[in-house]
């Protein structure tokens, strides 16, 4: 199958999330006069997944998600009261300032644009601090589109976010169209639900516990890419 339009996720697909957030949430802690061990890190990463868990599931709404996660955990694990709101903003902007790329983005993008792939970014994060990643790390000049969630209204793996997506992209044929993405839950059950391929990037050989959720491809390496 010959994929002439690919879409990428952003988070530990394109850049290196986990390292992006260690440094955002070791100053966010470090001006709450906390010192974010391993444990509290790894406490912390536990509870926001859920939280995005839920929000994917459309349980939990974005807003109350980024305006309540660090009050409810500061209160939980520490018992102080702090302002939730801005405690987001700030590691919003801590966040902003990161743009690790994951081994092999960059290379892995010249060669498709090389090769006259159209590019498109899709994800659902927050819209300015994924914007400025993009730029800042030079990345935006590889992509014809971006998309994300606040500007479509949706987001993965609700169908209605990549049917936006297609109905923008007017004339693309989605039978050559190829998802990339390191989520299970997000980036493949989205291709899946609008049937669209999709390529799962699981450089970790994790297990893919989701018996509902197939890949039509696998890939351990962003340069794997080139043989699909």
């Amino acid at each position: 199958m010959q994929y002439r339009y690919l879409f990428f996720d952003m988070d530990n697909t394109l850049f290196d999330f986990d390292a992006d957030e260690d440094q955002a949430l070791a100053q966010l802690f470090k001006d709450q006069g906390v010192q974010l061990t391993p444990t509290i890190k790894t406490t912390y990463q536990t509870f926001n997944q859920n939280l995005w868990r839920q929000y994917e599931e459309g349980t939990l709404t974005r807003e109350i998600l980024l305006n309540t996660r660090f009050a409810t955990f500061f209160k939980e694990q520490f018992n102080q009261e702090v302002d939730g709101p801005r405690l987001s903003q700030n590691y919003l902007d801590n966040l902003a300032l990161g743009h690790d790329l994951m081994p092999q983005a960059e290379a892995l993008l010249k060669a498709l644009k090389a090769a006259n792939i159209k590019l498109y970014v899709t994800t659902n994060g927050v819209a300015n601090t994924q914007y400025r990643r993009l730029q800042d790390s030079g990345l935006i000049t590889y992509f014809d589109a971006v998309f994300v969630l606040e500007e479509l209204g949706y987001q993965k793996p609700d169908p209605r976010y990549f049917q936006s997506v297609f109905q923008q992209l007017e004339g693309i044929s989605q039978a050559e169209a190829l998802i990339v993405g390191d989520s299970l839950t997000s980036d493949v059950q989205g291709g899946q639900n609008v049937g669209v391929a999709t390529a799962w990037y699981n450089p970790n050989q994790l297990a893919n516990q989701m018996t509902d959720i197939q890949p039509t491809h696998e890939i351990e390496h962003l340069m794997d890419l080139l043989a699909i």
